[in-house]
């Protein structure tokens, strides 16, 4: 295997817990989960070769996580993909988006699903940890709007987690 491919899988598993946290937040089914995320992986991949390290890696991983999922939502397509390398991981990604599956995980990501794509993004980078700085950056607007925002999505879910319980 060569190192760019090596390479390659060390990003994807490295970065796994938030792909597979957005493919949860985009997706209602764990068919369209699953398709998500490879198709998540399939445009890294595809991308992998232009990445300039003008910001950190994780950035790109979101931005292009967030856009690979936001344009699945849009087309919601049933076609097949097929990743261009032999990936040992693709079967420890499917038990892990099972072990990742609670009841109160699949509240919270029905909640999420209601709200717009920009909040969606928001509250997944703040659920992951990014600091607002790094949210804004990747959603580009300011990090004061990313404050104002993130205390407003919190209510909103609170409400309406409150009205799933």
């Amino acid at each position: 295997m060569d190192t760019h491919n090596l390479e390659f899988i060390q990003l994807v598993e490295g970065h796994s817990r938030m792909i597979f946290k957005i493919a949860g937040a985009y997706t209602k089914t764990t068919s369209d989960r699953e398709d998500l995320i490879a198709e998540t992986v399939l445009q890294l991949w595809r991308s992998s070769g232009s990445f300039k390290g003008n910001c950190k890696v994780s950035t790109w991983v979101y931005r292009v996580a967030l856009n690979t999922a936001m344009n699945f939502k849009r087309k919601q397509k049933s076609e097949t993909l097929f990743l261009p390398t032999d990936f040992s991981a693709a079967n420890q990604f499917k038990s892990l988006i099972e072990a990742e599956q609670t009841p109160e995980l699949d509240i919270l990501y029905q909640c999420i699903d209601e709200l717009d794509e920009i909040n969606k993004a928001i509250i997944l980078l703040y659920l992951d940890g990014n600091p607002h700085e790094e949210i804004a950056e990747i959603i580009g607007i300011s990090k004061t709007n990313v404050g104002t925002r993130i205390g407003r999505i919190k209510e909103q879910l609170k409400k309406s987690a409150t009205s799933k319980i």
